[in-house]
């Protein structure tokens, strides 16, 4: 495990146990940093705790994704305390619960997600500044360890791919099975009343929580109905916005209750080397560790100084064109605006929490297409997509939107009005089609 790892902090170790703070990866199972933790706990002849912070304080915290966040910590919690590993839950402003954790518990050394957004970069600075323990970061969220992959950020997919597919099998390998987690640990598990630490947050009920199960045992149904239902039409109907032909797992992949890694072994156990099983992992591997490089390397991930500088220049240079329609957020938000199909997509996403990925791209163009400018097309889309995705806050969300917006990981294109020379996408391919909508599916 020690390849997906890496020593941030020297420090001198404490006399407590090994502290694994899980965050990112809110799982049992095929958990490399819960794995990292417990090989360093056992090396050094201490137990395992893990730690998990509930801020209520967090961008964009709604109940739609809080409700999906506990339901899922709820099976972490069972299984890690059936192994005799203690799962404590607190609730507060992360960095400083965490440093009060480890003063409390004198914690030999503290094992940490790897996160390449802004919020999770602050509370790492703030940890490594006012602690003087060990600390290591585990990659447990991609295959290949994003500071492995790339060192710098890639122009395009086909720049990353052949970088990536260097080091894929040396990381495409099976985590050791839970059982070899299991700890000779006597302790008391701590009482968690799920029901009344959602009533008590401070956040915004107005996003309601969706009619989707939570947890590692749901994401691999998930899984399992794609490979037997959908995968082998993969590569031709992912595309059709009237069936329900994606994966549907980016919401347990971003709450990491199922690993990609799992995933990509499943598939490529499971299915044939055909065309369906090829893009599958070309979405999976490829694409969404790019978007994971995108905003390690780029501070600006979620706005217009993120943008290369041919989208910038052109861009701005049409910023005064004429547009024949003009929106506001709220416009936007509530789906006010004159096309049937955006405001069909927009309601489903408010409803549901989810968007069909290829309309995802034509939902985002047009937002830059009906905004005064690509600034404020870029600050809406991404408004719009934490606050409703089930799968918002993501660097594949980031990276979505700048793609749409701002020709991320594109090339220029023919130049016309508005646009410049990003990609343009209008409705007519989706003639006389409407969007598949999950609230229409029976559970």
């Amino acid at each position: 495990m020690k390849n997906r790892s890496r020593l941030l902090q020297q420090g001198t170790p404490g006399t407590g146990n090994v502290l694994y703070w899980m965050s990112r990866e809110q799982r049992a199972s095929n958990n490399p940093g819960l794995i990292f933790a417990a090989n360093l706990a056992k090396e050094r002849g201490k137990h395992l705790e893990v730690l998990f912070v509930l801020d209520d304080t967090f961008p964009e915290a709604n109940q739609r994704s809080f409700s999906f966040l506990l339901e899922g910590l709820q099976e972490t919690k069972t299984t890690l305390e059936s192994l005799n590993i203690p799962f404590n839950l607190r609730l507060g402003n992360i960095p400083s619960i965490i440093i009060s954790y480890l003063h409390l518990h004198k914690n030999a050394l503290l094992v940490i997600d790897f996160n390449p957004l802004h919020h999770a970069l602050a509370w790492k600075k703030e940890l490594l500044s006012s602690l003087s323990i060990p600390i290591y970061e585990v990659d447990g969220h991609n295959i290949v360890p994003c500071w492995i992959a790339s060192e710098k950020q890639e122009f395009a997919a086909r720049t990353f791919r052949p970088k990536i597919n260097r080091h894929l099998y040396e990381f495409l390998y099976p985590m050791p099975e839970n059982e070899t987690l299991r700890q000779e640990y006597s302790f008391i598990p701590e009482t968690t009343d799920w029901k009344e630490i959602l009533s008590s947050l401070k956040i915004d009920r107005s996003v309601e929580p969706v009619k989707k199960s939570s947890g590692e045992t749901a994401a691999r149904k998930t899984l399992q109905t794609f490979i037997h239902e959908r995968i082998g039409r993969y590569a031709t109907e992912r595309n059709h916005i009237e069936t329900d032909g994606c994966s549907g797992l980016s919401p347990y992949l971003h709450f990491g209750q199922i690993s990609a890694l799992e995933i990509a072994l499943k598939v490529m156990n499971d299915t044939p080397a055909d065309a369906n099983r090829e893009a599958f992992l070309e979405q999976l591997i490829v694409r969404r560790e790019l978007a994971e490089n995108f905003c390690y390397h780029n501070p600006d991930y979620d706005s217009f100084d993120g943008f290369p500088s041919w989208a910038k220049k052109t861009l701005l240079q049409h910023q005064r064109d004429e547009r024949e329609h003009l929106y506001s957020l709220a416009d936007f938000e509530q789906a006010r605006t004159h096309d049937e199909l955006w405001n069909k997509t927009q309601s489903v996403l408010v409803k549901s929490g989810t968007m069909h990925n290829y309309l995802r791209m034509f939902w985002g163009k047009k937002i830059l297409e009906w905004s005064p400018s690509a600034e404020e097309a870029m600050q809406i889309a991404v408004y719009l997509n934490d606050k409703y995705q089930l799968d918002g806050r993501d660097p594949n969300g980031y990276t979505g939107c700048a793609w749409c917006i701002g020709g991320v990981h594109d090339r220029p294109w023919f130049n016309r009005p508005i646009f410049g020379n990003i990609r343009y996408m209008g409705a007519n391919k989706f003639k006389n089609k409407q969007p598949f909508d999950p609230n229409l599916e029976t559970e």
